[in-house]
């Protein structure tokens, strides 16, 4: 029982130690990306001038491209997937109304014979039909890091769900080696009482 424990417990350590390994790389690439993103979009700026890259040319509605949904396993664990958007609705509505969970849900496929739904536009449009390649590359650089956020939070969560469980059985495992401890410790204590019986019973005959 305590080998099965002790390679449990080795597992459960390397468990740990990959998914924090894996963990310090996407937080290491997400900074890259979001770092080039900066760099970029501070390029377009400078060649399309500061007033043609800002938030004064933002559309009336704004449709979310991509989404973040958040789930939980049987367990409570928790998950992150991101899935796409649709076209056509403006952006979700406080998630605390409508009787929900308080996180935003995944929109299901349209119904049979109704209007598919429509990827939503390029907000590359805003800001004119032909825009610099440094704006295009700052778009891909934040949508990479919106990836690569999604999995550092999936990770953060692996790393520690296998943390609890090697906590979970370092606790075991001290229990155990404490029970042992007081067994032996126990197994000592009647030979000390026998011996101290002899010495009584031979000093009350002499």
């Amino acid at each position: 029982m305590d080998g099965s424990l002790s390679l449990s417990l080795d597992v459960a350590a390397l468990e740990v130690m990959e998914a924090l390994e894996l963990l310090q790389q996407r937080r290491e690439q997400l900074e890259q990306h979001l770092r080039q993103g900066w760099l970029s979009l501070a390029q377009a700026r400078y060649s399309l001038g500061c007033h043609r890259v800002s938030s004064l040319q933002y559309g009336a509605t704004m449709v979310p491209r991509v989404r973040v949904c958040h789930r939980q396993d049987p367990e409570g664990r928790p998950h992150f997937e991101e899935v796409p958007g649709t076209g056509g609705d403006p952006e979700d509505p406080d998630p605390q109304q409508g009787g929900g969970d308080g996180l935003r849900q995944r929109r299901g496929a349209p119904e049979k014979g109704g209007t598919p739904s429509r990827p939503p536009p390029d907000p590359l449009g805003w800001f004119g039909v032909l825009v610099p390649p440094s704006l295009r590359q700052a778009q891909g650089s934040f949508q990479k890091g919106v990836t690569l956020a999604v999995e550092v939070a999936e990770l953060q969560a692996t790393m520690e769900a296998a943390a609890a469980r090697y906590r979970q059985l370092l606790r075991q495992k001290r229990h155990l080696d404490g029970d042992s401890g007081d067994s032996q410790s126990s197994t000592g204590t009647p030979g000390d009482t026998k011996d101290t019986e002899g010495d009584t019973a031979t000093s009350v005959t002499a």
